[in-house]
């Protein structure tokens, strides 16, 4: 066990919509820096395909990440791809994207999720919009003896993912065997983030989180450390590096000024016209 542990500072369930869970709020944005968002959706029972037609995003970096079912992209870039389960849709939203998803379902179920980045003020957040696929098999997986950690954006123990991010951060989907441990030392700017328990029960400097819940670290340079019981638990872990800068935040853009929120909004605005014809 590490000497000194990164710390939980507080358990959160997300707030529910049908299918969808958000487990970041507007107004807890910048508890969170540089994370903006943090959804969850997961349905059963499904006959047909579900999903929102076009819509737009600016100012993040956005990941998806389906783990059941699939997913059809198609984003105002020209990227148009299907993405199975354990693939990953990184788009740089920037000043401005139109995208829509459709989720098709497998044996009835669909499960995704959707990380936002903030991106930095400097030279990102008002880019032109880029969008990439990244399959399964490209993403690496380090194997130890009682875990197997998928590493999504970002290093861990020499093991680097082939997504890069404008912002230093490091998220990982990690599966933790039956009374196992695992343990890591990140670097030292990144010092902000979660995990969220996908399934079975995780426990970290002695505070239980259970499933569907999100543990909020209190901002440390510490190693982390990760403990299950009977169950094992699988486990999504994003930390990074906060941004010093304003944060304005709506349901579709988070931008560190009201000019840049009104020129990307006229941005897709103009986009939205061109995808409806």
């Amino acid at each position: 066990m590490a000497e000194r542990t990164r710390s939980i500072k507080k358990v959160r369930y997300g707030i529910r919509s049908g299918a969808m869970t958000a487990y970041i709020q507007q107004e807890s944005i910048n508890e969170l820096n540089p994370f903006a968002l943090w959804d969850h959706y997961r349905a059963k029972d499904l006959t047909r395909a579900v999903g929102l037609d076009f819509h737009g995003h600016s100012g993040v970096n956005t990941l998806s990440y389906p783990v059941c079912g699939q997913m059809r992209h198609v984003d105002s870039t020209g990227c148009q791809t299907m993405l199975r389960a354990g693939d990953v849709q990184m788009m740089l939203a920037g000043n401005g994207v139109v995208h829509k998803d459709t989720l098709k379902p497998i044996n009835g179920i669909v499960e995704t999720f959707a990380l936002w980045t903030l991106l930095p003020t400097a030279k990102d957040e008002m880019t032109q919009a880029s969008s990439q696929k990244y399959a399964a098999d490209d993403l690496p997986l380090l194997e130890e003896s009682n875990a197997t950690t998928k590493v999504l954006i970002g290093k861990c123990r020499n093991v680097k993912s082939p997504i890069s991010s404008p912002s230093p951060i490091l998220v990982l989907d990690i599966a933790i065997a039956p009374y196992g441990s695992w343990q890591m030392q990140p670097d030292d700017n990144l010092t902000a983030g979660f995990v969220f328990v996908h399934s079975g029960n995780a426990f970290l400097s002695g505070v239980h989180i259970h499933n569907d819940q999100m543990g909020i670290f209190q901002p440390s340079s510490e190693a982390i450390e990760i403990r299950t019981n009977q169950s094992g638990c699988r486990v999504i872990l994003a930390i990074g590096q906060p941004l010093k800068q304003n944060i304005i935040a709506s349901p579709t853009s988070v931008h560190s000024s009201k000019n840049n929120q009104q020129q990307a909004n006229q941005h897709i605005e103009q986009l939205m016209k061109v995808v409806k014809h």
